[in-house]
C-alpha cells in the first residue's frame, strides 16, 4: 500500500490520463512487490471544482456509489483489475460523470459491506445501498454518522476484522 500511495502522490500532479496513470501505478506495483504475493484493488480519480468532472479508474475495487438528487443510483466500476497483479497490457478504462447539485458520491472499502455480526453475516453492499437511498437528504457527515450508527447496530459488539473506511462527497 505504500507503494501505492508514493507512486499516486508522485504521479498524480503530473496526471493528463486517469487511465494511464493507473497503469503507471499499476506497473509500480507489480515492479516492486514479489509476482502473487499482495494485490491492491484500487479506485480513484479527479474532480475538477469548476465543471464538477469526475474522471476516475476502479481497478477491482467495491463500486463507489454515486447517488443523483433525483434517486437515480450509479456504481464507478469502469476500470480494469486489482493492482500488482500483472504488469499492464490492456489500458485501465476511464470514465467520466457530471455531479449536479445534491448529488452525493461514496467511496467505501469492503470493510463496511463486510463487518460480520455474532452471527457471521455481513452489512453487505445491499444494506448499505438502502441506508445511503434514505439519507441523501443529509450532509456527508451525516451520512457518514447514520452508516456508521447502522454498522455498530449490526456488530453489536464484535471485532473488527478489516479496516473500515468511507469518504463522502455531496456536490453543492
Amino acid at each position: 500500500m505504500a507503494n501505492v500511495q508514493a507512486a499516486l502522490r508522485a504521479l498524480a500532479p503530473h496526471c493528463t490520463s486517469v487511465s494511464e496513470t493507473t497503469g503507471q501505478i499499476n506497473d509500480l506495483t507489480c515492479a516492486n512487490t514479489r509476482s502473487g504475493s499482495k494485490f491492491i484493488t484500487f479506485f480513484w480519480g479527479i474532480l475538477d471544482a469548476q465543471t464538477h468532472q469526475f474522471r476516475f479508474s476502479n481497478a477491482g475495487h467495491n463500486p463507489p456509489y454515486l447517488l443523483r438528487k433525483d434517486g437515480r443510483v450509479e456504481g464507478l466500476k469502469e476500470g480494469g483489475l486489482i493492482l500488482g497483479v500483472f504488469k499492464t497490457i490492456t489500458p485501465y478504462a476511464e470514465a467520466s460523470v457530471t455531479l449536479s447539485s445534491g448529488d452525493v458520491l461514496v467511496m467505501y472499502t469492503d470493510g463496511v459491506s463486510e463487518a460480520m455480526n455474532q452471527s457471521n453475516d455481513q452489512f453487505t453492499e445491499e444494506q448499505l445501498e438502502v441506508i445511503l437511498k434514505e439519507s441523501t437528504h443529509l450532509s456527508a457527515k451525516e451520512i457518514i454518522q447514520r452508516v456508521q450508527q447502522a454498522l455498530e447496530s449490526h456488530t453489536q459488539g464484535t471485532p473488527q476484522s478489516d479496516d473500515i473506511t468511507m469518504l463522502v462527497l455531496k456536490a453543492v
